[in-house]
């Protein structure tokens, strides 16, 4: 038999991070997971398989009206005169509670497992026996699979969960179970949900999370689609296959001590053009990050000079020779000079410099100095900042933002600026 794994498409989702005026772009970002979507229709379809499991968050919360359901059933629709059936269950996204059930799914095309208990269901074409069980409500906090009726002898048998599995810093902690529970349910495949990158667990049983079918930040890069499962005489093989039609990057240019803005410009190029050939004719939103220590540094260091730097960036960004957008431009060079000898000198500049790589070395003086000198500006900046730049949680960001600080003090104290 051979069936598709898919999981956390989120339709109707938002992609985060870009900002156009309304227009083509504006259009192609808010019909992506859409897209996305249909794209999974059509490879259920080319690859014949026998049916399509979707293990939550089929959609991203409740509907702004009814066209969001009403495309979606047309869409399963196609799936009718192949005779391939769908299994889904609801995730935190789309749990009971979250999406009323406002429009019946098509009962010859789609399976909907019951959120009050778990069920089996046997897929007539393949002979399938199917388990699984949907989200009653957003939060889930006990171990779902625990519950789940044991494998029925003689057929293959396909777990669906949604499910933070063991734990993942960056999902919320739902259905939390272990691959040892799930292997005492005798099940060949577990089809997983909830974390947003493809992961083969385990292999006996398979123990597989999808990921989802279209990145829609810059924390959910590379390539995003499903698994196409074929199980021959108890041999399991999955195929990873694309259906995302953005491709988010994080790039990265490290630039040498002898390259000023020309050379920038010129390895940001052959950044863009390479990420856009990777991505197989795909748009790309990517980040940008400069690193290294290297001329161009007192450039970034001067606001006027890097806010040109930077616009020239999205206008070459623009001008490549496909669809890529800049989500971000981080700037964490430094200034060619020798750092160490710096810090163990014994003038002002040594000092701060001891004392910031003092700061550098400790979480917990990371996090008191957000705490205390950080925070309140965000609080006076209010809405106007994202999540990502607030994470003052995370030491790790808090010392790139403490390297990028130094390296901007430190160009504007040798120029006799600060």
């Amino acid at each position: 038999m051979k069936f598709i794994h898919a999981a956390d498409l989120h339709i109707d989702s938002p992609l985060k991070g870009l900002r156009f005026e309304e227009g083509s772009s504006t259009e192609r970002l808010r019909l992506a997971t859409r897209e996305a979507f249909a794209n999974l229709i059509t490879l259920a379809i080319d690859e014949e398989v026998d049916l399509l499991v979707i293990a939550g968050d089929l959609f991203d919360g409740a509907w702004p009206d009814m066209r969001t359901g009403l495309w979606t059933i047309d869409q399963f629709r196609r799936l009718r005169e192949h005779n391939i059936r769908v299994y889904l269950i609801r995730g935190n996204h789309d749990a009971a509670s979250v999406v009323a059930k406002n429009l019946s799914w098509p009962e010859d095309i789609v399976y909907e497992f019951d959120h009050r208990q778990p069920q089996t269901v046997i897929d007539e074409r393949s002979g399938a026996a199917l388990h699984g069980q949907s989200f009653a409500d957003r939060q889930a906090l006990e171990d779902l699979a625990a519950n789940y009726p044991a494998a029925v002898p003689g057929r293959v048998n396909i777990g669906l969960l949604h499910t933070s599995l063991a734990g993942d810093p960056q999902h919320d902690t739902y259905a939390p179970t272990s691959p040892e529970v799930l292997a005492t349910r005798g099940y060949d495949y577990w089809a997983l949900g909830h974390i947003h990158h493809k992961s083969i667990v385990a292999r006996e049983p398979h123990i597989v999370f999808a990921g989802n079918t279209q990145g829609r930040h810059i924390r959910e890069t590379g390539p995003k689609g499903c698994f196409v499962v074929t199980i021959e005489e108890g041999d399991i093989q999955c195929d990873f296959r694309e259906t995302d039609v953005i491709r988010w990057c994080d790039l990265v240019v490290t630039l040498e001590p002898d390259d000023g803005e020309t050379e920038l410009y010129a390895a940001a190029d052959a950044a863009f053009g390479k990420a856009l050939a990777d991505s197989g004719e795909r748009a790309v939103a990517a980040r940008l990050t400069l690193r290294g220590a290297c001329q161009a540094h007192d450039l970034l260091a001067q606001a006027q000079s890097r806010a040109k730097i930077l616009a020239e960036l999205q206008n070459r960004a623009s001008d490549c020779a496909g669809e890529l957008w800049l989500e971000l431009v981080h700037c964490e060079t430094q200034p060619t000079v020798n750092l160490d000898e710096l810090r163990q000198a014994g003038d002002l500049v040594g000092e701060l410099l001891r004392s910031i790589d003092q700061i550098r070395h400790s979480d917990d003086a990371l996090l008191a100095l957000a705490h205390e000198h950080l925070q309140p500006l965000v609080d006076k900046v209010g809405e106007a900042l994202t999540v990502d730049d607030v994470n003052f949680t995370d030491p790790a960001v808090l010392r790139r933002w403490l390297d990028d600080a130094e390296g901007l003090l430190l160009s504007q104290l040798l120029r006799g600026e600060a």
